[in-house]
């Protein structure tokens, strides 16, 4: 199980937000450059990326993105924003290893589009929310089950699965672990989980009910230093 820290992007700082709402926004730096290449020399294989400038329409952090792939030397996956084919071709010219789907991800046609151009890099984000997927950026939920759409997301051959309980992102109250563990039973996506780390416990506890995890993404509870890379690395 790989431990992913997470670099939100927002006017081109390094940002947290509390389920996913703008206006609950804290800057922890505004080199993330130097944040990438700090998480990398720690251990990290793997950053995930969130352009949440291009998820509220709000320009974007293309240029921030590509210097991380450039200049790094780790596997980088991005999301935020990725609403066109145009995006995704870009996104794996300058080097990125997987592109994170959000709400585009519902329209078949876009997604079947995706996978024939960059296949197995596809990685769909389900986020939930009360229940049901959380769409543009949580900001609304539509009236699709997590179930109905993770059998979807099957049946088109999606192979990576991010799972983030929105109702927990950023809030540092740990995981839902009764609905991990059935995701987990249910489906054998490659699944990496995030939202609602705060202690290595977490991690702990992830790794005995979902041994077969790919990774957890995990944002404050290192930029709070809850816990360091390296323990979590360890665990």
């Amino acid at each position: 199980m790989l431990i992913i820290p997470a670099i939100d992007l927002y006017q081109k700082k390094v940002v947290r937000l509390v389920k996913g709402k703008e206006s609950n926004c804290k800057a922890y730096s505004d080199n993330p450059i130097f944040v990438a290449k700090k998480w990398k020399n720690k251990g990290a294989k793997w950053l995930h990326l969130v352009d949440l400038s291009a998820v509220f329409s709000k320009g974007d952090n293309e240029t921030v993105i590509e210097k991380i792939i450039k200049k790094v030397d780790i596997s980088v996956e991005v999301g935020g924003g990725i609403r066109s084919l145009e995006k995704i071709e870009q996104l794996i010219s300058i080097g990125a290893k997987r592109l994170i789907l959000g709400t585009k991800a519902t329209d078949s046609d876009f997604l079947k589009k995706a996978l024939k151009i960059a296949g197995d890099k596809i990685a769909v984000a389900v986020d939930e929310k009360e229940g049901k997927l959380a769409v543009k950026g949580w900001q609304e939920s539509i009236n699709l089950s997590i179930v109905k759409y993770l059998d979807y997301l099957k049946k088109q051959g999606i192979k990576w699965v991010i799972y983030t309980d929105t109702s927990r992102d950023g809030t540092l109250e740990g995981f839902n672990f009764d609905r991990i563990k059935q995701i987990s039973q249910d489906y054998h996506f490659n699944l990496i989980f995030s939202g609602g780390v705060s202690s290595l416990s977490d991690i702990k506890k992830l790794r005995k009910v979902v041994p077969q995890a790919a990774g957890v993404v995990v944002g404050k509870a290192l930029y709070e230093k809850r816990i360091s890379i390296e323990e979590a690395i360890a665990i």
